[in-house]
């Protein structure tokens, strides 16, 4: 009987293969990047294979600051892993920011459009805006596009404005092309539904017209921007 519990204690999580080990890490950190480095630190196996890709890709950045104070070089240095390994939210964050600076615009566009790619809400609500602001009539049809297919997902282009608004609220708006947007609308005599700002989903969703729709949504990222 001894023999058999002892046998039996043998197993633990370090036998299993490094795949479905980095796969186990890979869900702790999409919960929390605090799990994530405790791990790391609780042996070398658990430290070497938390360095695989799609354990970066996939972990919570909700306790990283979007626009740091002050400059922390192993910060930095994670958080560029992380785009490296595509994450979204990473990417999303980059992009955005960059982009409103007028920083890298081709790089920091390239960053939101992966992350919309991938999936992230968010960064497809912030496409969606960038490509109205600045594309001719092809991009400003895709940002419509994506803004639409915000809003078929019942309330949540108004948690996608407020994300971004609240990031936005972090930087200082330096591009250019966000002080004068040119309206999408052919037919401007439209009567407001309320007058209040911003729309929420289900009055934007109401619209007769798309292109009124999106001028009101970007009418309400413009009246929020902070402009340096």
């Amino acid at each position: 009987m001894a023999n058999e519990q002892k046998g039996s204690s043998g197993t633990s999580i370090l036998s299993l293969p490094t795949e479905v080990l980095s796969e186990v890490l890979a869900r702790f950190a999409s919960s929390s990047s605090t799990d994530l480095f405790r791990a790391k630190l609780c042996c070398k196996l658990f430290y070497e294979v938390s360095d695989a890709d799609n354990i970066y890709q996939q972990v919570s950045l909700d306790k990283f600051e979007i626009v740091p104070w002050q400059k922390n070089h192993k910060v930095s240095r994670f958080l560029e892993k992380c785009r490296e390994s595509k994450n979204p939210e990473a990417l999303y964050r980059k992009g955005v920011v960059d982009f409103f600076t007028d920083k890298h615009e081709d790089s920091a566009l390239e960053c939101v459009e992966e992350a919309a790619n991938s999936g992230h809400a968010d960064a497809a609500y912030a496409l969606g805006i960038i490509y109205i602001f600045v594309g001719g009539d092809e991009l400003k049809r895709k940002g419509m596009r994506l803004l639409k297919k915000s809003r078929i997902l019942k309330g949540r282009v108004k948690l996608c404005r407020d994300n971004l608004l609240a990031l936005l609220r972090m930087i200082w708006v330096k591009n250019p092309v966000f002080l004068n947007p040119t309206p999408i609308c052919c037919a401007m005599t439209h009567e407001r539904k309320t007058s209040s700002w911003p729309m929420d989903a289900d009055e934007v969703e109401e619209s007769t017209c798309e292109g009124y729709a999106c001028d009101e949504e970007i009418g309400a990222i413009c009246a929020a921007l902070p402009y340096g």
